[in-house]
């Protein structure tokens, strides 16, 4: 799944694939309109050096409900705890790291 940023708003792509997780952007955004437009939809931060952005495990949630196919709870809840092995989760649990690439 993929968290895609532009300008008036995030959507999540692929939802269903719990795999792999990763935040994207087309526009040519500064790290500070990135900031902003992830805060205004409640949709996470960008972290320092703008490399990644932490994202609400009820944010994805949100944006996966009605989209994704029997059993992708259990998915995403084992995606969490991997990332959880590899310090990618917030310390409280309620943020994922991933990782943030301009799409060229």
């Amino acid at each position: 799944m993929y968290l895609a940023i532009a300008v008036d708003g995030v959507a999540l792509h692929q939802p269903e694939v719990t795999t792999d997780l990763y935040a994207s952007y087309h526009q040519r955004l500064t790290a500070e309109k990135l900031d902003a437009v992830l805060a205004e939809h409640d949709a996470g931060e960008v972290l320092p050096g703008a490399a990644h952005v932490m994202i609400p495990v009820a944010t994805l949630r949100r944006l996966a409900a009605g989209r994704v196919p029997e059993g992708w709870d259990a998915d995403f809840e084992a995606m969490l705890t991997f990332a959880r092995g590899k310090g990618w989760l917030s310390e409280d649990g309620d943020a994922v790291r991933a990782h943030l690439e301009r799409e060229r």
